[in-house]
């Protein structure tokens, strides 16, 4: 019920009146509002119409809407790997220019590394969800036994044994899912425990010894396209496109960045956190199965433990991926990581100082260098204090010692413990005075 003292009687407009806002009518944004300022001269307070500032969304593990484009996006914090890429460019284009610049280098490489870009694409969905997936090697281990074991040993068609191998993928994906999820073991041992379990399988089905002797149908799967490009380029591009899509322009995305950045928060605000966690495991599991399928194919022989040495270089374009276009996990970062970090590979081996151990260096830094920064990132840009800001720099900091700033530390926490606001388990320091 309207009552007298909050009636107010309706008036009309005045031309002359600005409007409350102006809105965009094909956005439904507003665009412009009035505001109070002083004139800058008489310093009388007018009334004038102003733009309003789109303000950047923050980067946010749960926030995958889409932003305008802003030019501290091109700033190297957020997109380090292409100016690292630019370098590698410049400097294996100075030091062999005759094969660097030339085709057939980037063709091997993007051919070469296709499956790993799928790979990694898969432990994108488990580390967006906050677990762990260090099976994935030996998945892809299993998984190409398995066609393997299928077509050769058994005399199976292709379809089959490529059913039988996806089907060994998403059992694998089931059993880690029930170990993480139902019988609460950390997704670190877990998987752990289960790549050792699935090693000893390949063994078993192999008896140790590569298999050989694929027909031509089943190689055809990775086979070149036009241009000498082969198609397991066109089917990391085909996943990439499609866990884009997934991950960033739908609910099911959402939830699963919201599972990884707080399980009980994500609980509590009515997401299905055990569902998406072991859909998570599966996805991963099923994604590397695709890779050891298309690792039997290209090479036309596996072994029992084929997929181990993808298990370094995933983790290591996934992380270095996080750093890259956005603050988590994304898809595109990762797929760039792969190529920068394997076009260094190549570059040393053209130039001759590479050598068997160069491309575990490479990634194992890779992988330390990606992780650190993300841990830096997350220190100086996410709350904590900064060392070199004035009102953040603490007294006994060189910076602080050479500028003059603050007093000695020993005596401001005499004073700050006398005072009742004090924390002393405040590490961040919101509760000490700067």
């Amino acid at each position: 019920m309207t009552t007298k003292r909050n009636w107010r009687p309706t008036r009309r407009v005045s031309p002359k009146r600005p409007p409350l806002a102006i809105v965009d009518e094909r956005t439904g944004l507003v665009t412009a509002k009035p505001v109070l300022r002083k004139h800058w001269l008489t310093r009388r307070p007018q009334v004038r119409i102003r733009a309003v500032d789109q303000l950047e969304r923050a980067d946010s593990r749960f926030d995958t809407r889409r932003s305008p484009f802003k030019l501290k996006k091109l700033h190297p914090r957020n997109i380090g790997v292409v100016y690292l890429y630019a370098l590698i460019w410049m400097v294996f284009s100075a030091w062999k220019p005759d094969t660097w610049t030339t085709w057939l280098t980037h063709r091997s490489v993007l051919n070469q590394q296709a499956i790993l870009m799928i790979v990694a694409l898969g432990l994108l969905v488990p580390l967006s969800a906050g677990v762990f997936d260090l099976a994935i090697g030996a998945t892809i281990s299993a998984s190409a036994v398995t066609v393997s074991w299928a077509i050769v040993k058994r005399g199976y068609s292709i379809p089959v044994g490529i059913a039988l191998a996806l089907l060994v993928g998403l059992a694998i994906g089931v059993v880690n899912g029930f170990l993480v999820v139902k019988v609460k073991i950390d997704s670190f041992i877990a998987t752990l425990g289960m790549s050792s379990i699935l090693t000893a399988f390949g063994i078993w089905l192999s008896k140790n010894q590569s298999i050989l002797g694929f027909p031509p149908g089943y190689k055809a799967i990775a086979t070149q396209l036009g241009g000498g490009v082969a198609k397991t380029v066109l089917y990391a591009f085909v996943v990439a496109v499609l866990l884009w899509f997934v991950m960033e322009h739908t609910a099911m995305g959402r939830y699963l960045f919201a599972v990884g950045g707080g399980r009980e928060a994500a609980r509590l605000a009515g997401v299905q956190v055990d569902r998406y966690t072991w859909g998570a495991l599966m996805c991963s599991a099923f994604l590397s199965a695709i890779g050891g399928i298309l690792l039997a194919a290209q090479y036309g022989s596996t072994q029992s433990q084929s997929g181990a040495p993808y298990l370094l270089p995933a983790f290591a374009a996934a992380f270095l991926g996080a750093t890259q276009f956005k603050r988590r996990f994304n898809v595109w970062g990762t797929v760039l990581a792969v190529i920068v970090l394997q076009s260094g590979v190549k570059g040393l081996q053209l130039a001759g100082v590479a050598d068997t151990w160069v491309e575990s260096l490479f990634f194992g830094v890779a992988l330390i260098v990606a992780v650190g920064f993300s841990s830096f990132r997350r220190r100086v840009h996410g709350g904590e204090r900064r060392w070199w800001r004035r009102e953040e720099a603490g007294p006994d900091n060189l910076l602080a010692k050479i500028m003059g700033w603050g007093t000695a530390r020993g005596d401001q926490s005499k004073a700050n413990a006398e005072q009742w606001w004090f924390d002393p388990e405040d590490s961040e320091g919101h509760h000490t005075k700067p």
